[in-house]
């Protein structure tokens, strides 16, 4: 019995594994310089995040991707879900308005949209989720856990360096970033 729990454990641990290890790098999803105090609803049953950005702040692709725009009027409002591959996903809920167009191809730190109010919402603000397999994750910036979270109180805040100089933001999916380099070292 003990072999059996073993390796039923050992089996969850290492698909979690592999489910971080193939996680992009996210990074905060509003411009670069930005702090912004953050909590979660905890009646939520997904891991999201609500950042409190007023309204009008640029809401940035935390990680390249495909974007998808929807919108959905008891809920979400309009939203934008951001496709990283390997089952990795991205949700950014309550927009004002859109700033790519459905199924278009988006780098890290492009904008998606504006914060607004739109859907169930109580203001402005981002609502974030990062989901592995259409399951909520624990949401995790720069590789960092953002948890355990604060329940409307905002007491913790996230300065974003998403597209601050010196990192760039990554080339959007199907981009080839090669380049040829003619030397007279042998390399």
């Amino acid at each position: 019995m003990y072999k059996h729990v073993f390796r039923t454990a050992l089996l969850l641990l290492s698909s979690w594994s592999a489910a971080v290890l193939a996680a992009p790098n996210f990074k905060a999803p509003y411009p670069c310089g930005k702090t912004y105090s953050y909590f979660h609803h905890s009646n939520e049953v997904r891991q999201a995040l609500d950042f409190n950005a007023p309204a009008g702040v640029p809401v940035l692709a935390s990680a390249a991707g495909t974007a998808y725009r929807y919108y959905e009027a008891g809920g979400a409002g309009n939203y934008v879900v951001v496709d990283h591959g390997g089952g990795w996903k991205t949700y950014y809920f309550h927009l004002s308005g859109f700033s790519v167009n459905h199924g278009a191809a988006v780098a890290q730190g492009q904008q998606l949209g504006l914060t607004g109010n739109t859907g169930n919402s109580f203001g402005a603000h981002i609502h974030y989720e990062q989901l592995y397999n259409n399951v909520g994750q624990v949401i995790r910036i720069n590789g960092a856990s953002l948890a355990p979270y604060p329940t409307y109180s905002g007491t913790r805040s996230l300065t974003s360096d998403n597209g601050c100089s010196g990192n760039p933001p990554a080339p959007a999916p199907g981009t080839d970033t090669r380049y040829w380099v003619d030397t007279w070292a042998n390399a």
